[in-house]
């Protein structure tokens, strides 16, 4: 009987619990969600340590895939940033930087994809947004 209070209660717990680590908050089934920053953070956004290969729009995501070197994808974190540092042209756009936080030294080289859910980069007034990536060459309109 013990035990399955026990159980009862453990249940009720972690179907309480909200971490900071879920997903919950994004709306289009991506990886992550990005965040807009001071432009200082950003400027000191190192993206040197990985090459863009592919980005897509699907669904509200951004998908980037990109390659770098390392021991694995596994203990990489990527990050997306922009800023409220807009181009001053019509309709407004944002710069966006990916972060990749990978602290392995292999010689080996992998690739990864992942998400992006771009609506917190969205803009009052407007419904599409021109992106401009940072490593990659081509402007992405996200159209919301």
């Amino acid at each position: 009987m013990k035990k399955n209070i026990i159980i009862i209660l453990l249940g009720m717990i972690a179907l309480s619990c909200n971490s900071d680590d879920d997903n919950s908050t994004i709306e289009n089934n991506c990886d992550f969600l990005p965040e807009i920053i001071s432009e200082n953070d950003f400027n000191g956004i190192n993206t040197s340590n990985y090459i863009i290969t592919d980005v897509e729009l699907n669904n509200g995501c951004l998908i980037i895939t990109f390659g770098s070197s390392g021991c694995g994808t596994e203990l990489w974190e990527e990050n997306l940033y922009s800023t409220d540092a807009f181009y001053t042209v019509f309709p407004l756009q944002r710069a966006l930087k990916m972060e990749l936080i990978n602290e392995e030294v292999c010689l080996a080289v992998f690739q990864k994809t992942v998400s992006f859910d771009l609506t917190p980069f969205q803009i009052d007034g407007q419904s599409e947004l021109p992106l401009n990536i940072d490593g990659w060459n081509e402007q992405i309109t996200y159209e919301y």
